[in-house]
């Protein structure tokens, strides 16, 4: 299977479904009819992850958490969900990826027959997750948003010794992000780095920073998705819409080209080359002059198309004298001239 051909856009649905299984079936069918090949989740169990400490984004405008672990436990779904979830992603032709948080969430999809990994940015260093998962020996599709290039190298190395199959990708975990944290350059500064595809996962809710990053190098992408942006969830601010995936998907290999194809600037193209001679001027002259007349500039004008001697060649003329008549609006030949 071509992996980076089937990762070109993965649409991330996150949390927009709000731990509703229904709403999370409907972003399959939507994000099926956009043309995107991957759609991804994410898999939380909450008593294996997370704690009643940890209090990041636990207040929604009308709902408020009293720990992140509490939000995870009503983003949960089953063993038997996920598989239903797995297969309708894969009878609408959507390859499924899923985000673990855990072993156990690991070990649940690997249960259910997920083909390739997808890990967050806050497990990069999470070894003992990464390391079971690397040794089912499935592609391994790695955020780095929250590590530095020691890190990154470091988990590398560990994934390395079980899975060579190995995917990087360029983020910020802000959500949303604001532009000056992109960091796009880091997109070939991986690529300098790593032997690997170098991918982009965005955080800015705003499809040019998508564009953006094609045009610098992004051999794919990976973008949280949204119905539309009146609707109130975590993700809302750092989501593009489902309008705006399909736009993204029908444009991504244009953008690509353009980016990527060279011309060589000293080895014209042949149409180029006919162009040039419509388009440049030569030396058309002014008046009707006679055989041994002078040559001023005040005979010359300078006119399309290129037919005669060239209008760079001007200075070359001023003071030679014409071997033949002229008339008015003819433009002026080499062999016109002594």
């Amino acid at each position: 299977m071509n992996y980076l051909k089937k990762f070109k856009i993965i649409a991330e649905v996150g949390q927009a479904h709000e731990g509703n299984i229904n709403t999370l079936h409907s972003y399959i069918d939507a994000i099926a009819k956009t043309g995107v090949k991957t759609i991804k989740f994410q898999a939380h169990l909450s008593n294996f992850e997370s704690s009643k400490f940890d209090k990041f984004r636990t207040k929604n405008k009308f709902i408020n958490y009293s720990s992140r672990q509490e939000y995870w436990k009503a983003m949960e779904f089953n063993k038997k969900e996920w598989l239903g979830i797995k297969k309708h992603c894969e009878k609408q032709g959507l390859f499924f990826l899923c985000s673990p948080f855990s072993i156990e969430a690991a070990k649940m999809l690997n249960s259910i027959g997920i083909k390739a990994w997808k890990i967050g940015s806050g497990e990069i260093t999470n070894y003992p997750m990464l390391e079971y998962i690397a040794k089912t020996k499935k592609p391994i599709i790695l955020s780095s948003g929250m590590s530095n290039y020691s890190e990154i190298k470091n988990t590398i190395d560990l994934i390395s010794k079980y899975n060579k199959n190995l995917f990087l990708m360029q983020c910020t975990s802000m959500y949303p992000c604001k532009d000056k944290m992109l960091g796009l350059n880091v997109i070939n500064e991986m690529k300098n780095k790593f032997q690997f595809p170098i991918g982009f996962s965005d955080h800015s809710g705003d499809i040019t920073t998508a564009f953006s990053a094609i045009a610098l190098g992004a051999e794919f992408l990976e973008l949280h998705v949204i119905f539309n942006k009146s609707i109130n969830t975590f993700d809302t601010s750092s989501s593009i819409t489902i309008d705006e995936l399909k736009y993204l998907n029908k444009k991504f290999n244009r953008i690509k080209l353009i980016s990527t194809k060279k011309i060589n600037k000293d080895k014209l193209p042949k149409n180029i080359i006919k162009m040039k001679k419509l388009f440049e001027k030569s030396i058309f002259l002014k008046k009707n002059l006679k055989k041994n007349h002078k040559i001023k500039i005040t005979d010359l004008s300078f006119k399309k198309p290129c037919i005669g001697i060239h209008a760079k060649n001007y200075r070359k003329i001023i003071g030679r004298k014409l071997i033949i008549n002229i008339n008015k609006n003819s433009p002026l030949k080499w062999s016109n001239l002594k």
